[in-house]
């Protein structure tokens, strides 16, 4: 049963079946996809009977028809405000979002992120109700469509399953507290009053992809005096409309490295916190006599596995084989580290002993596959890359 624990000054609930529920600012970004922007809001609208709330819309300089489609889709929903500015990246658009709101509560929402429930924005709404902590913040669930016209492919399972690289759901239990690394902005709603002033303390604009930019701001909340706390209840449950690829995911990867270079230039404590101490030491540390001259080799060999990944792809056969499984997670990890490398990348910096440690990772990563299960398959590879055939088999 919910708990009402609205202390007096907390702004006003309306009541549904005997609960209370928080008016909801609906804060989604979008870039240049349109009609998957309507058909989301559309969708969101179905689930709102009975809840005050709003959308606030901020387009990111898109350059397809998206501002005609919001035009008109104000028409219909009167209760829907959007802008069109300049191309920032998402932090930027979410703030101005978020200082547009006028409701007490802010839920950031993808463009991608459909309802799968009707209980899809009540929960959010029912739990702020009951917990009026301006520190107190509400992670929903998202999965991948179950529908005829979605192809949930491969990477994409791998992604928010066993892999993780998108998304932990498969590894959190329900209905507790997570720390900061898990604020995804597709689907979490905070308090409006979080901070004072959206546009000067929101999101960071130093991030100009999308990545980053939402575990920084939760990080950052985390260290204030009234801390940052992420309850997870999967009862908010959204589809997630966005198909990947092994060479888009790379992508985004390659995204989330250069972007992970901005949250350590930052916080240089959160090295250790996200896994990537070990390489800005290996980074930093002095160049080891004549190993410069491997470098290019080592480079070499990096590329060459995520060609291999992209190859097994191309040629329909991954997933095909269950250490398929190993291998993607050893590359996308590598897009990953390689990049934060190149972001952070000096005259000074050891970049010999940077590869060889990632390149190290991957091959714990993909050992027993490439020992004991896939020789016959990863052999005319190891012959085009000897320094590989050498260090792995």
């Amino acid at each position: 049963m919910p708990l009402d624990v609205r202390p007096a000054g907390q702004p006003e609930t309306e009541p549904h079946g005997g609960s209370r529920l928080a008016p909801l600012s609906i804060v989604v970004p979008t870039f240049n996809r349109g009609d998957l922007l309507v058909e989301t809001l559309e969708a969101v609208a179905r689930t709102a009977e009975g809840l005050e709330h709003e959308f606030v819309i901020i387009d990111d300089g898109s350059s397809d028809h998206t501002p005609a489609l919001l035009a008109d889709l104000a028409g219909r929903l009167p209760n829907l405000t959007w802008k069109s500015i300049p191309n920032g990246g998402p932090g930027q658009a979410r703030n101005l979002g978020a200082a547009m709101a006028r409701h007490p509560v802010v839920l950031f929402l993808g463009d991608d992120i459909q309802p799968l429930n009707g209980d899809f924005l009540r929960a959010h709404a029912e739990l702020h109700a009951a917990n009026p902590d301006p520190g107190f913040a509400v992670l929903g669930k998202v999965v991948w469509p179950d529908r005829p016209d979605a192809d949930v492919n491969f990477v994409m399972a791998h992604i928010q399953g066993k892999g993780g690289e998108q998304f932990g759901y498969a590894d959190f239990t329900p209905f507790t507290m997570l720390d900061f690394r898990f604020f995804y902005t597709c689907n979490i709603s905070v308090k409006r009053n979080v901070v004072t002033d959206w546009q000067r303390d929101g999101f960071s604009d130093a991030y100009t992809l999308a990545a980053f930019e939402d575990i920084e701001f939760a990080y950052r909340m985390s260290k204030r005096p009234h801390g940052m706390k992420i309850f997870y209840t999967p009862i908010s449950c959204g589809t997630h409309h966005h198909p990947y690829t092994v060479a888009g995911f790379m992508g985004r990867q390659a995204n989330c490295g250069a972007m992970a270079k901005v949250f350590v230039d930052q916080h240089p404590e959160v090295a250790e916190l996200i896994g990537l101490g070990p390489l800005v030491r290996a980074l930093e540390s002095p160049p080891d006599g004549d190993d410069d001259r491997d470098l290019a080799d080592l480079m070499s060999v990096a590329e060459g596995l995520k060609a291999w990944a992209r190859l097994l792809e191309a040629e329909h056969r991954i997933g095909s084989q269950h250490w398929h499984d190993d291998v993607v997670r050893g590359v996308f990890e590598l897009a990953y580290l390689q990049a934060f490398i190149g972001a952070r990348a000096t005259a000074q910096a050891n970049l010999t002993q940077a590869y060889r440690l990632i390149l190290e990772r991957f091959s714990r990563h993909v050992q027993r596959s490439l020992r004991a299960e896939i020789i016959g398959d990863v052999l005319p590879v190891a012959r085009a890359l000897p320094w590989m055939a050498h260090r792995f088999l």
